[in-house]
């Protein structure tokens, strides 16, 4: 299916006849559909943009285009197809409800989660978070940490062939100091919803 999905969008690409900085053109309203109705995965756009604008550039172009289709389709079901949506997919989020348990208690750490680990789907998390009550300044925040984290550990695993490995080990490294300081900052503000929870699992 994803091969299928590239070819479509190489294909798309070369029929507008996009190449350099115009693949925006394209891509960023394929970023914008895919948070809302998330028909293909993320990494897709992730590599086609550090392949045209380098690792550095590309992974900042994919973290932009993510943040201005999560904030755009959360804005959206909020504001406007709150009720609407509320009535017709609830139902069909019980699945997520573990999730949508720690989105209302955790917020933007929950976010941050959940848009590095691809454990629920980019489109899912935004229709979760526009039904919560998380503010919307949270949201921003959860969402721009999480697709930080996100594009930044899989463009540095999908630029892997294309950059030497002294390089590719430092973008990792890195990342993993980011990742740390986030656990930090998680368990300093959070530390008495660890322990009741711990002790919630052990009743």
């Amino acid at each position: 299916m994803t091969e299928v999905i590239n070819g479509w969008i190489d294909w798309l690409l070369q029929s507008l006849g996009l190449n350099g900085p115009y693949i925006l053109l394209a891509t960023i309203p394929l970023t914008i559909l895919q948070s809302l109705f998330g028909f293909f995965p993320l990494a897709i756009l992730i590599v086609l943009h550090v392949s045209e604008f380098h690792v550095i550039g590309g992974m900042l172009v994919s973290w932009l285009a993510c943040n201005l289709g999560a904030i755009l389709v959360y804005f959206l079901f909020r504001r406007y197809l709150y009720g609407w949506f509320d009535e017709k997919w609830r139902s069909k989020l019980k699945r997520y409800d573990k999730w949508q348990r720690y989105l209302d208690r955790y917020g933007i750490w929950t976010l941050v989660l959940l848009r590095t680990i691809p454990i629920v789907p980019s489109n899912v998390i935004n229709f979760m978070a526009a039904v919560s009550p998380i503010k919307a300044s949270a949201y921003i925040w959860g969402t721009v940490l999480g697709n930080l984290s996100f594009i930044w550990l899989f463009g540095t695993i999908g630029s892997s062939l294309v950059v030497p490995r002294e390089e590719w080990n430092g973008f990792l490294a890195w990342y993993a100091v980011f990742i740390i300081i986030l656990l930090g900052i998680f368990i300093r503000r959070h530390w008495a919803h660890l322990q009741e929870d711990k002790r919630s699992r052990m009743e």
